[in-house]
């Protein structure tokens, strides 16, 4: 390795560090004084940059929160550039994703207990709702596109359709996942891809 790229290597590794230090001071305060209450200028001064450098990283207060820290949206793109868009299904999907989230599984404790922070607090803010909806639309809207004209069967509108009832399914996870964790029966130990592997199941039901 060479001094250079060692170099470049130290400076990626600063800015995750830089860009985890705004996320979790963000998500902090968020839970404290709610989101509406708390500015840029807190979350900048909590994580010890100034203002300027969260816009450099974050262009909102909602993307701090739901940036893709954890790589879905990078293993999903992959696995799509991957098949054979004219062959894929929704069962593909849900199996891309169920990797994804066993994969999340195997996890720290302190990790998943971040995880579900975040989702609690995307759950009981509107704005974040409403913004996290828009990204999974806007995700569905993308990935056709990039898949280019690889397939020739399969209009962009039918893969876009899959891509969305995917998406469904693990908005859904996401929000049983907290509703159980946060009740105090038996169910509260149920893991996130046994609650993915249920929501899979009934959407089939359907």
């Amino acid at each position: 390795m060479t001094e250079s790229s060692d170099g470049g290597g130290l400076r990626a590794r600063r800015r995750d560090a830089t860009r985890l230090d705004i996320h979790e001071a963000a998500v902090d305060l968020f839970e404290r004084n709610g989101f509406d209450e708390t500015t840029v200028d807190e979350i900048a001064a909590a994580a010890g940059v100034s203002p300027r450098t969260f816009f450099r990283y974050f262009p909102t207060k909602e993307d701090c929160v739901l940036f893709d820290r954890f790589g879905f949206d990078q293993a999903l793109d992959d696995h799509l550039a991957s098949i054979d868009p004219d062959a894929f299904t929704l069962a593909d999907i849900e199996g891309a994703y169920r990797t994804l989230l066993e994969g999340f599984g195997d996890r720290s404790d302190d990790v998943s207990a971040h995880f579900l922070r975040v989702q609690k607090l995307v759950l009981a803010t509107p704005t974040l709702s409403r913004a996290a909806l828009g990204r999974y639309a806007d995700r569905s809207r993308r990935r056709p596109e990039a898949l280019g004209d690889r397939g020739s069967v399969r209009t962009r509108g039918q893969i876009r359709m899959i891509l969305e009832i995917a998406n469904l399914e693990v908005q859904c996870a996401f929000e049983e996942w907290v509703e159980v964790n946060e009740a105090v029966t038996p169910e509260a130990d149920r893991t996130l891809v046994a609650v993915y592997d249920d929501v899979c199941r009934r959407m089939r039901e359907l």
